[in-house]
């Protein structure tokens, strides 16, 4: 495939200008687009996981889980979760992945940059920065702890004024897999679901030893096929 003569370009293990502090200029792509290769999803994708996760162990019974969805997950969320299915159809859509030239990709119709990979992993990053989160609730400090690769995957500490969002896909032999999050949280003081679900990321290692007594953490965990036609 063509795109992959590009990658041995760059270094080895994960690279990253996600984190700006205030004076650092903008990144612009300003380069002209040559498609290289397109993937298209698939017709059905996988549900691999639905569980709810606390500090001390991982529950995938379908009636607690459905419990926690009536209490806990705003309304207008509720039919995003897939309960006693492994399997569902791709709703229609025209996105797709480009591979273009100069080490981008094109994803629902956003271009984006190859920042490095990782095993059987691709993470491209936008270029357009977002602003790094500021304080919040108990539920919007979980939400951030969810995805691998989040604000603070270069941040810490959080002293950056933005960040770039980094995406993961997964390589599947000759094709790709978007991996998609879906993800609610429950603590002592509040309930809160993702805004923009689904999330193109995938699950923190380290989500079971950030959480605190009384955090619940519902994932739902999809793959998405990308495949070349």
């Amino acid at each position: 495939m063509k795109y992959k003569i590009l990658l041995p370009l760059l270094m080895s293990g994960v690279l990253f200008n996600a984190c700006s502090k205030t004076d650092d200029k903008p990144i612009v792509d300003t380069k002209p687009d040559t498609i290289l290769e397109s993937y298209y999803p698939g017709s059905s994708m996988d549900v691999v996981e639905l569980a709810i996760y606390t500090r001390d162990t991982m529950i995938n019974n379908p009636e607690v889980i459905r419990s926690f969805i009536d209490r806990n997950v705003s309304a207008d969320a509720k039919n995003s979760f897939y309960l006693g299915v492994s399997s569902i159809p791709v709703p229609e859509s025209n996105a797709r992945l480009d591979f273009l030239n100069d080490n981008r990709v094109r994803y629902n119709g956003i271009n984006m940059q190859i920042m490095g990979y990782k095993d059987s992993t691709i993470l491209i990053s936008e270029y357009t920065s977002s602003p790094m989160p500021s304080g919040g609730s108990s539920c919007a400090v979980l939400l951030n702890k969810i995805p691998e690769y989040n604000p603070y995957t270069d941040c810490p500490d959080g002293n950056c004024s933005t960040y770039r969002k980094t995406t993961p896909l997964l390589i599947n032999g000759a094709n790709y897999i978007a991996p998609l999050l879906t993800y609610a949280v429950k603590t002592s003081d509040c309930a809160a679901t993702l805004s923009e679900i689904p999330a193109i990321n995938i699950k923190n290692g380290d989500l079971r030893s950030s959480l605190g007594t009384g955090d619940s953490v519902l994932i739902q965990y999809v793959n998405l096929p990308l495949v070349k036609k």
